[in-house]
C-alpha cells in the first residue's frame, strides 16, 4: 500500500497548490464507458483497487471510494491499509460520494475533478448540491502531472463491420438518425460512447480489451456527418467506405476545437448522461449553439436489433455453445485422470476453445472461474498466484462471453464437480427457479425492465436473500457485453421492445461460502395479440445445458421440469451435429430428461 498512500499524498499536494478541498476521480474516461483503457484508468492508480466501477474521493485529512455490491469484497480486501475508507453503494446509511462531500466540506471550499472524466449529468447535480452549502466546483487535470510512466492512449487498427452482418449500411444508419433529429426538432447531435460510434458507422478496432471499438466520436448534421478518428489508423477501404456513406474524417483531437468553431445557428441535442461535461461545456458557451437536452439517438436504434442481426446473433450462440461443449468435456475428463486444474487453467482452456471457432474474435470480458468460496465475489478474477486448485466436489462458477462478427455472446454456468451440500443444492435450484420464472414470462407492450425484475427476483427473495446487482442487461452486435438502454433492474424504465436482448442472470452469493448464477441471453420478441392488446416474450438465444446434479427435482413444478427438459431437447438438436467423439457424447448426457423420483 506504499505506492498508494505516496500517489495520494502527491495529489493532495497538487490539490494544494491548486485551491482545491477535494479531488473526484471517477471510473471514466471521456467518453462515459463501463470498460476503460489503460490511459485513463487514474482511480485504479490512485487507489489500488481494480474493479470496473467505483469512485475515489480525496479530501485534505479523509479518502473515500464508493462501489457497488458486486466489488464489496475485492474492495475491502485490495484497500486494506491504504487508509482509503471504503463505502458500500446501496446498502442503508451509507451516503453517495456527492451527499458525503456535501456534507464534509465547508462553505468556500471548492470540489475539482477532470470535466473529461464526469458527463454533464452528473456535474449539473454536484452543482446543485454544492450551491445550497457554497461549496464550488471546478474543473482540473490533475492527473496527468503526477502520473508517472503513464500508459499510451490505444490506437489500434481500424476495421469495417461489414453491411452482411450489421443488416443496415452506415448511410442507412445516419437517415435513420436524422429522422430522430428532425422529429425532436434538432440540427445535430455528438455521440462520445465508443459502441454507439462503432455502431453507426459500421467500424470496429480493438482499443478496449474485450470490447471492440475505436477511441472516436462523431458528430451528424442534417447535412454531414464527421468522425473524429486518426486517419492513419484505418485500414484499407475503410476510408472510401466512409465517404461513401456520406462521413468526412477528422483527427480524433479535433473534437473540441470542432465544437468551438461551429457557426451558424444549430440546435444541439445533447444526452447528459453520455456527453463529458467539458464537451458540454463547451456546446453551452458557443453562442451558436442552442442547447436542447435529449436521449442519445443512437443508443436506442441500435438496441432494437434488426432481421439481419438476429439472425447473426442465433448463429454466434450456436458457435458458443459448440466452444463450451468441447471446453466441459476437456475439463470433465482432465479431473476425472486427475490433472491439477486450477481457476486459470479454467480461463485458459476456455479461451483456446473459443478461438478454435470458425470468426472468434476473442472473449467479450475476462472469464470468471470462481471456485467455492471465490464465486461469492461477483467479478471475482483470478489469479496466478493466488487461484484455487480444482477438487473433485463443491461447485464452480464460470462466467464468461465470445466475440464474434455476429454476435456477442455472455454465458453463465454453475458446475458441480462432485459432492454438494445439501445448502447448495437448495439455492441452485431457488437460483433456477428465478430463471424459469424470468425466461417464461409473457408480459404486454409497454412493460418496463423494473416491471419485469421482481418476476425473477422475487423467487429468491421469498426465502430472505437479496442479490446485489441487476437481473439482466443488454448485449451488443459485436461491441460491448453491457450495452443499455434496456436491463432487467429494479430502477430501470425502458420499455421493452420486440427485438431488443437482455441477459437473464439471478443469482445467490453467501460470503465464505459459494456462489451461484445460470445466465442466458434472450431476445424480446412477440407472443399474440388480442382484444387487451399486444404481448410479448422471450426466446432464448444462448445454446448450452444447465447442470442438472446440483437440481431437487422435489422443489421444482412439472411446467418448470417441463421447460428444462425442452430446452435441453433444443440444445442437443441445436448442437449435436456440429459436434463429435467425447463432446458429443458429454452433451448428450447433459441434456438428458431431468429424472425425478
Amino acid at each position: 500500500m506504499q505506492k498508494v498512500t505516496e500517489r495520494i499524498s502527491a495529489l493532495r499536494a497538487e490539490m494544494e497548490r491548486n485551491g482545491l478541498s477535494a479531488y473526484l476521480i471517477p471510473s471514466s474516461d471521456p467518453h462515459m464507458g463501463e470498460y476503460v483503457p489503460d490511459f485513463w484508468q487514474a482511480r485504479s492508480y490512485f487507489s489500488g483497487f481494480t474493479g470496473s466501477a467505483g469512485t475515489l474521493a480525496v479530501l485534505r485529512d479523509r479518502c473515500g471510494l464508493w462501489t457497488d455490491g458486486r466489488y464489496f469484497i475485492q474492495a475491502e480486501h485490495q484497500l486494506a491499509g491504504s487508509g482509503i475508507e471504503l463505502f458500500r453503494m446501496g446498502v442503508r446509511g451509507v451516503p453517495a460520494c456527492s451527499e458525503f462531500l456535501a456534507e464534509s466540506l465547508r462553505k468556500g471550499d471548492t470540489a475539482g475533478f477532470d470535466g473529461r472524466m464526469l458527463s454533464a449529468a452528473d456535474v449539473e447535480s454536484m452543482k446543485e448540491k454544492f450551491e445550497e452549502k457554497g461549496i464550488g466546483v471546478r474543473s482540473a487535470d490533475l492527473i496527468t502531472p503526477l502520473w508517472k510512466n503513464r500508459p499510451l492512449p490505444p490506437a489500434t487498427a481500424v476495421y469495417l463491420h461489414g453491411d452482411e452482418y450489421a443488416g443496415l449500411s452506415c448511410a442507412q444508419k445516419l437517415g435513420q438518425v436524422r429522422a430522430g433529429l428532425k422529429k425532436d426538432g434538432a440540427d445535430c447531435q455528438i455521440y462520445s460512447r465508443l459502441e454507439c460510434v462503432a455502431w453507426l458507422c459500421n467500424i470496429r478496432a480493438s482499443d478496449i480489451e474485450y470490447t471492440p471499438v475505436a477511441v472516436s466520436y462523431a458528430a451528424v448534421f442534417m447535412d454531414r456527418a464527421v468522425l473524429f478518428l486518426d486517419a492513419p489508423r484505418l485500414r484499407p477501404g475503410v476510408r472510401e467506405y466512409l465517404e461513401k456513406n456520406g462521413v468526412t474524417l477528422r483527427e480524433y483531437g479535433e473534437i473540441e476545437p470542432f465544437l468551438k468553431n461551429l457557426t451558424g445557428e444549430k440546435t444541439v441535442l445533447v444526452d447528459p448522461e453520455g456527453t463529458n461535461y467539458e464537451l458540454y461545456r463547451i456546446l453551452k458557451e458557443n453562442p451558436s449553439c442552442k442547447v436542447k437536452k435529449g436521449a442519445d439517438l443512437v443508443i436506442g436504434l441500435k438496441a432494437v436489433k434488426n432481421r439481419t442481426e438476429i439472425e447473426n446473433f442465433r448463429k454466434a450462440h450456436v458457435r458458443d455453445g459448440c466452444a463450451m461443449a468441447e471446453f466441459c468435456a476437456d475439463l470433465e475428463k482432465r479431473l476425472k485422470q486427475g490433472e491439477t486444474v486450477t481457476e486459470c487453467t479454467v480461463c485458459d482452456l476456455l479461451r483456446e476453445a473459443r478461438a478454435r471457432q470458425e470468426s472468434n474474435r476473442g472473449e467479450s470480458f475476462a472469464t470468471i472461474a470462481a471456485y467455492r468460496e471465490n464465486a461469492a465475489m461477483m467479478h471475482y478474477s483470478p489469479k496466478p498466484d493466488t487461484c484455487k486448485t480444482l477438487e473433485q466436489s463443491g461447485l464452480l462458477l464460470i462466467d464468461s462471453g465470445g466475440q464474434y462478427p455476429e454476435g456477442t455472446t455472455d454465458i453463465t454456468r454453475t458446475f458441480a464437480l462432485g459432492p454438494v451440500t445439501q445448502e447448495e443444492k437448495k439455492h441452485y435450484t431457488w437460483v433456477l427457479k428465478a430463471h424459469i420464472a424470468l425466461a417464461t414470462a409473457v408480459f404486454l407492450e409497454g412493460t418496463t425492465g423494473g416491471n419485469l425484475d421482481m418476476v425473477c427476483r422475487g423467487q429468491i427473495q421469498k426465502h430472505g436473500i437479496d442479490y446485489r446487482c441487476g437481473t439482466g442487461h443488454g448485449v451488443g452486435m459485436f461491441g460491448g457485453v453491457h450495452e443499455g438502454p434496456q436491463s432487467i433492474r429494479t430502477k430501470n424504465d425502458v420499455i421493452l421492445r420486440s427485438g431488443m436482448n437482455v441477459t437473464n442472470e439471478p443469482g445467490i452469493y453467501e460470503e465464505g461460502k459459494h456462489g451461484i448464477r445460470t445466465e442466458n441471453l434472450m431476445l424480446v420478441t412477440d407472443a399474440m395479440e388480442n382484444e387487451y392488446g399486444r404481448f410479448l416474450r422471450f426466446e432464448i438465444l444462448t445454446c448450452f445445458p444447465i447442470d442438472k446434479e446440483p437440481i431437487l427435482p422435489e422443489l421444482l413444478t412439472k411446467e418448470e421440469i417441463a421447460w428444462l427438459n425442452e430446452y435441453h431437447s433444443r440444445v442437443y438438436r441445436t448442437l449435436s451435429p456440429l459436434l463429435s467423439g467425447e463432446t458429443l457424447e458429454w452433451l448428450r448426457k447433459k441434456t438428458l430428461p431431468l429424472i425425478t423420483k
